[in-house]
């Protein structure tokens, strides 16, 4: 029987280092990859300020509307702005928890309605509307 030779495996060579511009192509694409939604933003903010610079060039010097507006704007005090801001934001506000304090109201009363009735099968309805609040006859 003849013993098998084992044979030694082939050096592979080393591999090459990738050229100078493929390195940094790679590295470009890597960020372009990375930071592609920033860059994108910026840009556009770019733009935009391009354009407006654009614009306020073209109306240099002329008188328009927007001036109008701007001086009427100019002259109403601090005062008044505060507290046209601040009234506005109170009622966004206001309106809001009243939105979410009946949107509460509906579902507890719902779930009150339930419990009562599983408490006491024959207890008569106290006559609510589905909301929780009083029906139109009785006020």
């Amino acid at each position: 029987m003849r013993k098998k030779q084992k044979s030694t495996p082939i050096p592979t060579p080393p591999p090459s280092p990738p050229s100078t511009s493929r390195y940094i192509l790679g590295n470009l694409f890597n960020l372009l990859r990375r930071f592609g939604g920033t860059i994108i933003v910026w840009a556009c903010i770019a733009f935009l300020g391009y354009e407006a610079k654009e614009v306020l060039i073209a109306y240099a010097g002329r008188s328009s509307f927007a001036d109008l507006t701007f001086r009427l704007l100019a002259q109403v005090s601090i005062v008044w702005k505060l507290s046209l801001t601040l009234a506005g934001f109170s009622i966004t506000l206001y309106l809001r928890e009243r939105n979410l304090h009946r949107k509460t109201r509906e579902r507890l009363t719902a779930r009150i309605t339930q419990l009562e009735l599983k408490i006491d099968p024959s207890r008569t309805s106290s006559l609510l509307t589905p909301e929780g609040l009083t029906r139109e006859e009785d006020q």
